[in-house]
């Protein structure tokens, strides 16, 4: 019984700091970094201030967690291109572009945000651009491993060209700014563009 009791209540616990989580993803992505307050993260998660403060010691540790696990998430799927016999196939590209889609759909209102307002500490900023190289340097292999011909373009500057196409199209989408084009019809644009780099 008591076990039981512990795990319940293990498993609220683990609700109530998510609830916190997805709710501070929201509103960074509404108001960025600088714009958010603790109340309009309490209020989206539905918890009080003490609930917030029980799991993070401020706004900036909430968010340093959002990015950790962004970037985490982010480094998962793109270790995923290429991956299978098939990796060069249109089938294979547009697999991987529907999951790097559904990565940001997941986060890519706070990436995109986050990366114009973020807390002001030089440390803080020099780890994000890290990651964000590390990244970049990553996808950038990624593709060259997969490409029929020899990449030629520095790892990180063609990881960085293959976000901005995935990232952009993706906001635009989002964003209704080409709303004559559907979804759909940009992530196969996108699934094209990739595929013909890789042959």
């Amino acid at each position: 019984m008591a076990a039981d009791a512990e795990a319940a209540g293990r498993r609220k616990s683990d609700r109530t700091r998510q609830a916190v989580l997805d709710a501070a993803r929201v509103a960074f992505a509404r108001k960025g970094f600088s714009g958010v307050t603790i109340r309009d993260i309490t209020d989206l998660a539905g918890v009080t201030r003490a609930n917030f403060y029980y799991y993070f010691r401020d706004k900036t540790a909430l968010f340093i967690e959002l990015g950790t696990t962004t970037y985490r998430e982010a480094m998962r799927v793109i270790e995923t291109l290429g991956d299978g016999d098939d990796a060069r196939s249109r089938d294979a590209v547009a697999e991987w572009v529907e999951r790097y889609f559904d990565y940001l759909d997941r986060n890519g209102a706070f990436v995109i945000r986050s990366e114009h307002d973020m807390p002001p500490d030089p440390d803080f900023r020099a780890a994000v651009a890290r990651s964000h190289r590390r990244a970049a340097t990553a996808l950038g292999q990624r593709v060259a491993k997969i490409a029929a011909t020899p990449v030629q373009a520095d790892a990180a500057a063609t990881g960085i060209a293959v976000m901005a196409l995935l990232e952009r199209s993706w906001a635009m989408v989002q964003q209704d700014s080409v709303s004559a084009v559907p979804r759909p019809v940009v992530r196969e644009a996108v699934t094209e563009l990739m595929w013909r780099m890789v042959q």
